[in-house]
């Protein structure tokens, strides 16, 4: 079974970006993705980083308010597998392929695809669903591992 992981789109990380192109481009794609996710029965994780505090300023950007998750996990780490219980909720739900998507392409989602492969669960980045904290940030990414697009997606699911 596939999943779509939601990485770190909170307000205190993303939420000044808000207006960007790069911002609103990434947003509706995983949007628009968690839909195609929803309507076919997959599940739906989000993860947020509370490392610097579990306050309103770390809640999810409210962009993301009308999407139904099925499972949220919380990670001190930029690995979301790292001591957290993500691993385990995958297994529970019988997930063998992750589709990652979210914030910071160079540090928690390329360290969280890195963890989704040590685990075996077979990791995809969604094409134009992963913002980078720098311009060239997501360079090395693109280059280097496999991407999905939401119609492959929409096709497939």
């Amino acid at each position: 079974m596939e999943a779509l992981i939601i990485i770190d789109m909170q307000e205190g990380y993303i939420g000044n970006r808000r207006g960007e192109k790069a911002f609103e481009n990434v947003i509706g794609h995983i949007n628009y993705v968690a839909s195609i996710f929803k309507k076919a029965g997959k599940p739906i994780i989000l993860v947020r980083d509370i490392e610097e505090g579990d306050t309103e300023e770390f809640l999810n950007v409210v962009e993301l308010k009308d999407i139904e998750f099925d499972r949220e996990v919380l990670k001190v780490h930029n690995n979301s597998f790292w001591k957290t219980d993500l691993e385990d909720i995958l297994k529970d739900l019988e997930v063998d392929m992750t589709v990652l998507c979210g914030s910071a392409g160079e540090y928690c989602i390329s360290a969280s695809y890195f963890g989704a492969l040590e685990r075996g669960f077979k990791p995809l980045l969604l094409q134009n669903g992963i913002l980078s904290a720098t311009e060239t940030g997501g360079h090395s990414l693109v280059e280097t591992k496999p991407f999905v697009s939401h119609q492959a997606l929409s096709y497939w699911l």
